[in-house]
């Protein structure tokens, strides 16, 4: 399960880059505009999902640093849309802000250990 989560984290990080993040005055604008940025989130999109697909225990940790640093960034530019006058926020950041928290689900259930399951033998 754990390893579902962290695909589609990375799934909707990269899908989000191409939603519309904001629209003013009429004109919606995507999270490509934002040079550099978005490929900052293509990399760490393609991140989560290699360390998904690798399932070691020890990189889930850094699912729940990605999902923090994305969540909080996340937050920061939708702040930032609500500032701005005739703005509104759009689905490209609520997409990232799911993928950023599915990044964190995913990344605790990879680091928390599973208790063995007990088997009662017929004595």
């Amino acid at each position: 399960m754990k390893k579902y989560f962290t695909i589609g984290a990375g799934a909707a990080i990269i899908l989000s880059m191409f939603l519309p993040f904001t629209s003013v005055l009429g004109i919606a604008v995507n999270g490509m505009k934002m040079g550099g940025a978005a490929w900052f989130y293509i990399v760490c999109g393609i991140g989560l999902i290699g360390i998904a697909l690798s399932d070691k225990r020890g990189l889930y940790a850094g699912a729940i640093i990605i999902g923090l640093i994305i969540a909080l960034l996340d937050m920061k530019y939708q702040s930032d849309v609500k500032r701005v006058g005739g703005s509104e926020i759009g689905i490209g950041l609520w997409v990232l802000l799911l993928g950023a928290v599915a990044a964190l689900v995913g990344g605790i259930m990879g680091v928390v250990k599973k208790n063995p399951t007990t088997t009662f033998s017929k004595e």
